[in-house]
């Protein structure tokens, strides 16, 4: 008797969808670093550090190929080791993670104007173990990026202009959908029956000024509207209820680049 009570409330639970909304603005710097090594045959190797300051407190190395076949297309695969300075030292599986990209360039030079396309996957592996209804052991993300750089004449200095879209392929949407097809009784029905897709997860509009120093050395600084996404999942595994959390992030950063290679 006691089963036959209990068993339709666990049923109800399991799709009991409470939705959470969190809104953030900071303003943040992004110094980078960056190597470059030509080689024969349109090869080229490159290091590159990036610093994040408060409130990411970040640090990226990377360590990437080019590979230029013709003047008009390059092709670029990268590792990056991330490490999260605010998420103490104890346990690596939090302050250590892993990204991979694999980009593909074409650009024209017109006259004054440098304008160039990047199409790319980005790859970023999480460490630990994860729970699968919620969480990816490795998010693939789509970015697209539109860039313009104007080089004023007879000055060694640029306008740089840039928007990149970064579109999530592989959001773990398939348990939470599973919920809304009717197997169970719905708790909340315009939240429950709701379906849960792709979505995109940054939009970064930029601009400043790029200064070629020489041949060898190029500085950059711009700011960048940075408008981040991110819908989250949690699983309450004694009831079975889920919150999803949509969190709105507004960063607007200051970037300053030194580029060195031959």
């Amino acid at each position: 008797m006691i089963a036959l009570v209990v068993l339709p409330s666990l049923l109800f639970a399991q799709v009991a969808i409470t939705e959470k909304d969190t809104a953030i603005v900071t303003p943040e710097a992004h110094f980078f670093a960056t190597f470059v090594k030509s080689f024969d045959h349109g090869l080229s190797l490159t290091f590159e550090e990036e610093i994040r300051s408060a409130p990411s407190h970040r640090a990226h190395t990377t360590i990437a190929l080019g590979y230029t076949p013709i003047p008009y297309l390059n092709i670029y695969a990268g590792y990056t080791l991330k490490l999260y300075g605010n998420q103490g030292w104890t346990d690596p599986n939090k302050y250590l993670q892993h990204r991979a990209n694999f980009l593909v360039t074409g650009q024209v030079k017109l006259g004054q104007w440098n304008l160039s396309l990047r199409e790319g996957v980005m790859l970023d592996g999480r460490t630990g173990k994860v729970d699968k209804r919620t969480k990816n052991q490795v998010d693939f993300t789509l970015r697209s990026r539109l860039q313009a750089v104007y080089s004023i004449p007879e000055t060694p200095l640029g306008i740089v202009g840039k928007f990149e879209i970064l579109n999530t392929l592989n959001a773990p949407v398939a348990y939470i959908n599973s919920l809304s097809n009717n197997q169970y009784p719905i708790a909340h029905s315009e939240a429950s029956a709701q379906k849960y897709g792709q979505y995109i997860s940054e939009l970064r509009p930029e601009a400043g000024l790029q200064w070629k120093i020489n041949k060898q050395n190029s500085l950059t600084l711009t700011y960048r509207y940075n408008y981040l996404y991110d819908r989250g999942f949690s699983i309450n595994n004694e009831t079975g209820d889920i919150t999803i959390t949509n969190k709105y992030t507004t960063k607007h950063l200051i970037l300053l680049a030194y580029k060195f290679g031959w």
